[in-house]
């Protein structure tokens, strides 16, 4: 009889041992699947406390928001129709975008951009996303851009030169 109570104790301590061993390897699987899953969950981490300019990242966005920043500068402190019309055509003509998609980065980048109480507050952070990116030419090709967009509607008022001014000095432009 207690050669019985034995076995049936090495039986129940051998389940007991394999169950254990199944729920490490249950475990185990677990932890790679989340380890595997760790980029782009920090990759969504990342992105997801960001509003707003910190949301810019590729120079061509950045070349719209300074363009759309230019066009809030007019004094009526809006973007007028033909001034959107102005940054569409410049973002086809100098960077390549079908028509329809330089009308979608403007209306999508007007909306992102317009929280900001001044327009020119846009400046340093897209020039420091351009930075990353552009050569002098292609700055230089911004520049006159910007210079285009202000010239739309009026000739440029003395607020939107100081923005161009700035912005060449900061991308190295002046000398």
């Amino acid at each position: 009889m207690h050669i019985l109570f034995a076995v049936l104790g090495a039986l129940a301590t051998l389940l007991f041992l394999l169950s254990r061993i199944g729920k490490g390897a249950s475990d185990l699987a677990d932890t790679a699947q989340e380890l595997s899953n760790l980029p782009r969950k920090l990759r969504h981490r990342r992105n997801a406390g960001k509003q707003g300019l910190d949301l810019i990242e590729t120079p061509v966005e950045a070349a719209t928001v300074l363009m759309i920043a230019m066009a809030r500068m007019d004094g009526l402190g809006r973007v007028s129709d033909n001034q959107a019309d102005r940054i569409a055509e410049q973002l086809s003509t100098h960077m390549q975008l079908s028509t329809d998609d330089a009308e979608g980065y403007v209306v999508q980048l007007r909306n992102l951009s317009g929280y900001l109480k001044q327009a020119d507050s846009a400046l340093f952070p897209m020039i420091d996303v351009l930075q990353k990116f552009v050569s002098k030419d292609e700055a230089r090709e911004l520049s006159a851009m910007l210079v285009s967009v202000a010239e739309t509607d009026d000739p440029p008022n003395a607020e939107q030169l100081n923005f161009i001014r700035r912005f060449e000095e900061r991308m190295g432009l002046d000398g």
